[in-house]
């Protein structure tokens, strides 16, 4: 089974990232299959089992960034599991991505009223912790 993923590049000095135009895929062996199985329905659970697989490892330091040092970079995509937003989220963002945020980090609104600013600017603290768990780097 191969899964295909797509990255974001992780700009330290800048603290943003830039999405990598690339798609890559990685074969699974046989019990990373049946965990794929297991996690694929669950964002997070997914994310985490993925980036810790050796197939992926492996492939990151042999064919993507093979002799490279203090690379960062983090997962945008695994098999149309997106977490793209994770990364470019603006106080301006749709209201799918507000709901999403509010409900992984249980932000509730006082009011209805409350201004979506004020919320945005929660989730986007919450992301700033998020996103330093999310990132990954080689290592040689």
């Amino acid at each position: 089974m191969q899964i295909i993923f797509e990255l974001v590049i992780y700009n330290e000095a800048k603290n943003s990232f830039e999405q990598d135009k690339n798609t890559y895929q990685v074969e699974l062996d046989k019990d990373e299959i049946e965990s794929y199985r297991l996690y694929k329905n669950s964002d997070m659970k997914l994310y985490t089992w993925f980036r810790g697989t050796n197939s992926f490892i492996t492939y990151m330091q042999e064919e993507v960034y093979p002799n490279s040092e203090d690379k960062t970079f983090a997962i945008s995509d695994i098999n149309g599991a997106s977490f793209i937003r994770f990364y470019f989220f603006k106080i301006t963002s749709g209201d799918s991505h507000y709901e999403y945020f509010k409900k992984l980090f249980n932000i509730y609104e006082e009011t209805e009223w409350q201004d979506r600013e004020d919320v945005g600017s929660e989730i986007l603290e919450h992301l700033s912790v998020k996103q330093k768990e999310l990132i990954l780097e080689l290592a040689s």
